[in-house]
């Protein structure tokens, strides 16, 4: 049947001046766009088909209000349009630098953090090389000391150690790498008074300069150092003014034996691809993107961190603070496709790759949005971020958001803290089978409010999602999923979490943080983390059953502060170890043996036992000089778990896994009543499994006249 609608052409070979029909089609997005509002009666809807190949598209292209209705689409999802925010550079010419032989070629602006040869990003130099240094002296901090009560006394200075900061060329384009607890700071030198060993940065620390469970000043690193170019092929640096080169004016060093000129080299000169911004009054409705990909984009300035951060410390921070980090999961770090106050847009198909921060914010006010079938690469910080205001009443709020059957990989390149699907405040939002991966921080957070008080965050589902190789032993404390604060009716079902790892502690499968209450998590297998796959922060009256735990380095199940009231339910899960017990906990207020629990009908199992600690034991972990923590269990309680209530109708038995977690015939789960776990179909669906009412495509009009 015929339509309505409006229909434009757009061409990478097209016109500027072109009237976007088939026959003679625009040149970008911008002009497409602008050919629909030339023609759009109010409400009309319009479809802007963009052929197959690569565009160049240096500035955002910004849909509003009046927007509403247009659909972007590739005229051929199987060679679908490329929005590159980036240009290619060309004209390397040879350089020597010091005693080095590099090239260079001129840059398209003074400011960047980021370089693509061939489809990766290319590293700047480090120093040193390899490993960290070591903070000698923050004023005022006793690194030994509490832990909460020391957590926000940042510093934007600090003592180095003797012949720790070489003499650098350009020290304001140095920036002091930090990471630490479950961030990264990012500190660019201001100055370095070499007298006293005492380096200033532009921007303070969010949190003291100590490596937290290590009880030790921070690690860091020197990045963008060019004393150290040319020591490792394929690292690049911005010679901003021309100093360093002896040319004239910004260009770019790079360190290769032979020329770059026959490499795809890619500087982006675009900090977004498209805002869809529109208001409480005017939202902007259904606009969408089907099957484009977009590539190559970061910021000119490099935002720092600004209060508030919606969190409980806001009031304390000063509201002109610069900071080096978010408090946590880089959540204020823009993104490359930016929406708010969206109603019922759609992101489907396509790519995300090679951005300097998010890949999509649903900014305030987005509602029933969909982000379906998209490949996240190469990311700067995470994704997809989400953040609404806290009143659930308010025009603000965030809620009905999908994420789903997406994946994302190689995050968190610039922001090691972000989040791979970061969901702040908002309610009954999916987000479900996605593959997540290779990501140095937590692979989905949900909620935002820290301790007992009343949440927003309710009726969020989060299943099926395949999530795995986390941490990388680069920060401390983060989860595949992470959830945070009271929300009831929200559902963790059918994910698949394995491969977490830390750098000192809190390297967990799925983490309730601080207030987590009221959610039921089933039919989850995780597995191979470096902390326990199970941890509750604290919280009351979750629901944990028919789940597989196994093979947490430091036991299953944890709880770091025990409540008097129930913190959760534990039912007919297999909990597999390898000499880690079942429970673990710390003697004193952590001892295993304050768990308020309801713990029964689960199978145990460990495939080399530590005797009487199968089930439950407390364990030290102690305090390396190298700032290493260890593990030692040092109270085997297995008899007195007994005797407390706990688990008196559960099995000490081999579940007979399969080496994919399947679960035999012969199981003595199924005895216990066990609904078995099946992640097979974790991860992307079939896109004909994908039942959201934004997922369809927009079909050709066949009667459509300039069709010809």
């Amino acid at each position: 049947m015929s339509t309505d609608r409006i229909e434009v052409y757009v061409a990478p070979d097209g016109s500027p001046f072109a009237d976007g029909s088939h026959g003679y089609p625009a040149n970008d997005l911008a002009h497409g766009l602008a050919l629909v509002r030339k023609r759009r009666e109010p409400g009309q809807r319009a479809v802007i088909w963009m052929a197959g190949g690569e565009y160049a598209h240096a500035e955002p292209v910004a849909f509003e209000a009046p927007d509403s209705f247009t659909s972007v689409v590739a005229v051929d999802p199987a060679d679908p349009p490329v929005l590159r925010g980036s240009v290619r550079i060309t004209g390397w010419r040879p350089v020597t630098v010091g005693e080095r032989e590099l090239w260079a070629a001129p840059a398209p602006r003074a400011s960047g953090r980021r370089l693509y040869v061939d489809g990766s990003a290319a590293p700047r130099p480090r120093y040193p090389r390899e490993g960290f240094l070591r903070v000698e002296e923050q004023e005022g901090l006793d690194p030994k000391g509490s832990f909460v009560g020391t957590l926000f006394d940042g510093s934007a200075t600090f003592r180095y150690a003797d012949g720790d900061i070489p003499e650098l060329a350009e020290e304001r384009a140095v920036e002091i790498v930090v990471p630490h607890y479950w961030v990264q700071e990012r500190m660019p030198i201001a100055s370095i008074d070499r007298a006293s060993r005492t380096v200033t940065s532009s921007l303070t620390s969010i949190f003291a300069l100590r490596d937290d469970a290590a009880a030790t000043f921070a690690r860091y690193y020197l990045d963008n150092v060019v004393e150290s170019l040319g020591e490792v092929d394929g690292e690049w640096y911005l010679d901003a003014t021309g100093r360093i080169s002896g040319l004239d004016g910004p260009h770019i060093l790079y360190a290769s034996p032979v020329s770059p000129e026959s490499l795809d080299v890619r500087f982006p000169v675009a900090d977004a691809f498209v805002t869809v911004n529109g208001s409480a009054e005017a939202p902007v409705r259904e606009v969408r993107f089907e099957n484009v990909s977009f590539a190559e984009a970061d910021f000119d300035a490099v935002p720092p961190a600004t209060p508030p951060f919606g969190v409980r410390e806001d009031p304390q921070l000063p509201a002109d603070g610069r900071y080096a980090a978010d408090v946590q999961a880089a959540s204020t770090v823009p993104a490359a496709l930016r929406f708010s106050f969206a109603r019922g847009c759609a992101v489907t198909g396509g790519s995300v790759e090679r951005v300097g921060g998010y890949g999509v914010s649903l900014g305030p006010g987005s509602r029933g949005n969909l982000i379906s079938g998209v490949s996240f690469r190469d990311l700067g910080a995470g994704a997809v971020r989400s953040g609404g205001g806290i009143d659930p009443l308010a025009a603000d709020f965030n809620r009905a958001n999908e994420v789903s059957d997406c994946t994302a990989e190689r995050g968190g390149q610039v922001y090691r803290g972000a989040v791979a699907v970061l969901f702040q405040h908002g309610s009954h939002n999916v987000i479900a089978h996605n593959e997540i991966r290779e990501f140095p921080y937590s692979g989905v957070s949900v909620g935002w409010m820290w301790d007992y008080p009343s949440s927003p965050s309710e009726g969020n589902q989060i299943v099926g999602n395949h999530i795995h190789h986390l941490g990388q032993g680069r920060l401390n404390d983060m989860g595949g999923i992470y959830l945070l604060g009271i929300a009831p009716g929200t559902v963790l079902r059918g994910n698949h979490i394995h491969d977490v790892e830390c750098q000192n502690y809190g390297g967990w499968g799925v983490y309730l943080d601080e207030g987590s209450s009221h959610v039921v998590i089933e039919g989850n297998v995780v597995h191979d983390t470096s902390s326990q796959c199970y941890h509750q922060h604290y919280g009351r009256e979750v629901i944990v059953r028919d789940n597989i735990w196994a093979r947490g380095r430091e036991g299953q199940i944890s709880i770091t502060r025990p409540e008097d009231h129930t913190s959760f339910t534990f039912l007919r899960n297999i909990v597999v170890g390898h000499s880690s017990p079942g429970f673990v906990g710390t003697p004193g207020a952590r001892d295993v043996r304050n768990y308020r629990i309801d713990s029964d009908l689960n199978l145990f199992w460990d495939d080399a036992p530590v005797p009487g600690a199968i089930r439950a034991a407390n364990a030290e972990r102690p305090k390396g000089a190298d700032g290493s923590v260890g593990f030692d269990i040092t109270e085997t309680l297995d008899d007195e778990w007994a005797t407390l209530g706990h688990d008196l109708h559960s099995l000490d038995a081999d579940p007979l896994l399969a080496d994919d977690f399947a679960v035999a015939a012969g199981s003595p789960a199924r005895e216990l009543g066990i609904r078995i776990p099946d992640v097979s179909g974790a991860g992307p669906r079939p896109i004909a499994e994908r039942r959201h009412p934004l997922v369809p495509p927009t079909l050709a009009d066949p009667f459509l006249p300039t069709r010809g």
